[in-house]
């Protein structure tokens, strides 16, 4: 999956059908890009590394693991991959399939370091694992790829920065989740960019002496975004999440009424979220301009809370 260009601009954001957008597109390093791929490649067989934070199922109320898919996939063993593309790989033992990685996405600027990644780890037979049942629109399955040498490939390219976690698939993406906050507290690929005009990782409000660049500095494009949430104004069919004193210019993130009644799972939306109040949140999307930065929440897996 691959990030369009105009999202990390500052341009107007047009209203689309995101799930074919996000399906169908590429998130991508001009610089430092033999650098990236010996880190990249110095992460092999990574540890377990337990996340700091809870996203989707885990912060849904009561039982939600029933909600992650545990349905058994069949294996294509020993396969040897071409690169077309950062999200797009064929096989020639498996003619007519497309695959790209599941869960997550190559951003504008690290996409050369992570397609010589990718070269470089297809010299090994790999394991293909599909995740969904049905292949995008683009004629690519989403899968997990693995192999003996390097271990899974989405891991190793999230702990070297080169990509971004944009969960999708419905699997359990923990181990994932942890591995990419270690590569934002490392500044490691992506997340080195301290820059208001092209970071990746930006937070809710400026707390003051610190020079991590802030939603505002990110209206129009995709970041990933961490803050406090100071109140919770409930509407007839939306929540809004509040990150300020004044939520027509501070970070705001905006659930529908599915979305937070999913959080809820059968319980009281407004108890549920009235216990977020005071946490640390992170969430991903695009930031767009109303009033103030703003996000409509597209996935319950783009927002997580600190443990």
């Amino acid at each position: 999956m691959f990030l369009d260009h105009s999202i990390f601009s500052h341009s107007p954001i047009k209203h689309q059908k995101w799930g074919n957008f996000w399906a169908g597109s590429t998130l991508v390093c001009r610089k430092g890009t033999f650098m990236l791929l010996v880190v990249a490649f110095c992460w092999a067989n990574l540890p377990v590394m337990a996340a700091d934070w809870r996203c989707g199922a885990d912060i849904i109320a009561g039982d939600a693991q029933t909600l992650l898919s545990t349905d058994p996939k069949p294996v294509w063993h020993d396969v040897q991959l071409n690169i077309e593309a950062v999200d797009a790989f064929t096989a020639a033992q498996l003619p007519g399939k497309s695959f790209r990685l599941a869960d997550i996405a190559f951003v504008p600027g690290y996409e050369d370091a992570a397609r010589a990644w990718l070269e470089q780890a297809s010299a090994n037979k790999v394991s293909i694992t599909p995740l969904a049942e049905r292949s995008d629109f683009l004629g690519r399955i989403p899968v997990r790829i693995e192999d003996q040498v390097i271990g899974d490939w989405q891991a190793e390219l999230l702990a070297a920065g080169l990509a971004m976690l944009l969960p999708e698939s419905g699997q359990d993406v923990s181990e994932l989740i942890g591995i990419e906050d270690a590569a934002i507290k490392n500044h490691s690929g992506i997340w080195s960019d301290p820059s208001p005009a092209t970071a990746y990782y930006v937070v809710a409000v400026d707390a003051g002496g610190e020079k991590t660049p802030t939603a505002s500095d990110a209206i129009g494009r995709f970041a990933v975004i961490d803050g406090t949430i100071r109140s919770i104004e409930h509407q007839e069919w939306r929540s809004y999440l509040n990150f300020g004193s004044n939520w027509r210019e501070d970070f705001t993130i905006a659930l529908d009424a599915t979305l937070r009644d999913a959080f809820a799972n059968g319980e009281d939306f407004q108890d549920i979220l009235q216990d977020w109040v005071g946490q640390e949140i992170r969430v991903r999307g695009v930031i767009e301009n109303r009033g103030g930065p703003y996000i409509t929440l597209e996935n319950p897996f783009w927002l997580c809370l600190a443990r």
